[in-house]
């Protein structure tokens, strides 16, 4: 799955459109994608949209840094890309690792996200060239989508419409243990980070 893909679909779907502008402060760009792409390709993100965008990486100190950077651009009014976890990324990334992935997977023309649905040209496939190491060939199973919950606010919270707490199911039928919609599914969820560390501040 393609992180750039995903941001542009965040930024250009109508839900959070107001008056021109997104009602997103910024991005703390993730670690794993950035040692490979590098930092460049979120340069477009700052530079069309004027959104900051900090690359962070996975120890506590440095999500910490990288929204106390975050802070300091949005207070400042900045916008560029500033990259936090430097230890391990670049500017153009792995490009060794860059032309292997090109080398056996090519674009698709669309890839449904949990929380988003459909976004073109956000995922990858296997090339005719390796199809003996296709599972999507090999085996005879056929995707199934499964919409969320009409209850479910996940494809707003993801897009940073809605907060967890506004969610109508949010800590009472959807929880980490009995998770109804996809953004309490996994530990990294927002809901499921929310229902962790965040919830309890609501009621102070």
């Amino acid at each position: 799955m393609l992180t750039p893909s995903a941001i542009s679909n965040i930024l250009e779907s109508p839900e959070v459109r107001q008056w021109g502008t997104v009602p997103l402060d910024g991005f703390i760009g993730p670690a794993h994608v950035s040692t490979i792409i590098g930092s460049r390709p979120y340069e477009f993100f700052a530079e069309e949209y004027r959104k900051p965008v900090v690359i962070a990486g996975f120890e506590p100190l440095d999500v910490m840094q990288a929204i106390l950077m975050l802070v300091k651009q949005v207070n400042e009014g900045r916008a560029v890309v500033e990259n936090e976890f430097s230890r391990a990324v670049t500017r153009d990334g792995n490009l060794k690792a860059q032309n292997l992935v090109a080398e056996v997977f090519e674009l698709r023309r669309q890839f449904e996200w949990r929380g988003l649905n459909v976004v073109p040209y956000s995922g990858l496939r296997i090339r005719k060239g390796f199809a003996e190491f296709d599972a999507e060939k090999r085996f005879p199973v056929e995707y199934v989508s499964v919409a969320d919950n009409k209850a479910c606010e996940c494809g707003a919270i993801l897009r940073g419409v809605k907060k967890p707490q506004d969610c109508k199911l949010f800590g009472t039928v959807c929880t980490p243990e009995n998770p109804v919609g996809s953004c309490m599914v996994s530990s990294e969820g927002a809901c499921a980070a929310h229902y962790t560390y965040g919830r309890y501040k609501d009621f102070q």
